[in-house]
């Protein structure tokens, strides 16, 4: 089985998230997502709400996708959310399963600096989402060899190989953000959450909003 951790703040999770995931699940064909909010995020703004309410929501956004896990293994480490370590722990508890990572493609342009990124590729494969504004043209020296190497531009191939193997995906293209879904909810106006998502915000209320 193919395991696709797609981590992030989720804070809160919203149409892109659930849209990029549901896409994956149909290109890829043989796939579990877990969604995995992270709890110390190294190289960001810490996020708003706490952990337990960011997983809660996940909950609450995936209940009728049930090729969707929310994944709480981040959340319940100490330090930094680091992608290598993670990864390694996930490999041990998931022996007989293929790993891959989802990342978008603006940390895709940035992957030769993260924290032991070597050890990534020989743990999981990538998975790289489009983004807004961001295109390989733009990648460096380093990326483009990676890329040379180690792209597969078919999904079965990333059941033949146990890691290591870059795969851009097709999946659609959308421009939504956690910071502007926070900013509508602040200020009362319409947002890309789903319902179950918004009666919990509003139960609890978190991002300070009037609804």
């Amino acid at each position: 089985m193919l395991r696709a951790i797609f981590g992030g703040t989720f804070d809160p999770i919203h149409r892109g998230h659930l849209t990029a995931a549901a896409d994956l699940i149909k290109e890829l064909g043989y796939v579990t997502i877990h969604l995995m909010p992270n709890a110390v995020p190294p190289h960001r703004s810490q996020p708003q709400a706490n952990g337990q309410h960011r997983l809660a929501m996940i909950e609450c956004a995936i209940e009728q996708h049930p090729h969707m896990r929310a994944e709480p293994f981040e959340l319940n480490q100490q330090g930094p959310s680091y992608t290598a370590k993670t990864l390694r722990a996930m490999q041990k508890l998931y022996p007989d399963d293929t790993l891959a990572f989802v990342m978008g493609m603006d940390s895709l342009l940035s992957f030769d600096q993260w924290f032991e990124w070597q050890s990534i590729l020989a743990t999981a494969h990538l998975i790289v989402l489009p983004r807004p504004g961001y295109s390989l043209a733009e990648a460096n020296s380093t990326i483009n060899q990676l890329l040379s190497e180690r792209r597969v531009t078919c999904t079965t191939e990333l059941n033949r190989y146990a890691h290591g193997r870059i795969y851009i995906a097709n999946t659609t293209l959308t421009d939504v953000s956690s910071t502007a879904v926070r900013d509508a909810l602040a200020s009362g106006s319409d947002t890309e959450i789903s319902a179950a998502v918004m009666a919990y915000i509003q139960r609890h209320q978190l991002y300070s909003s009037p609804l």
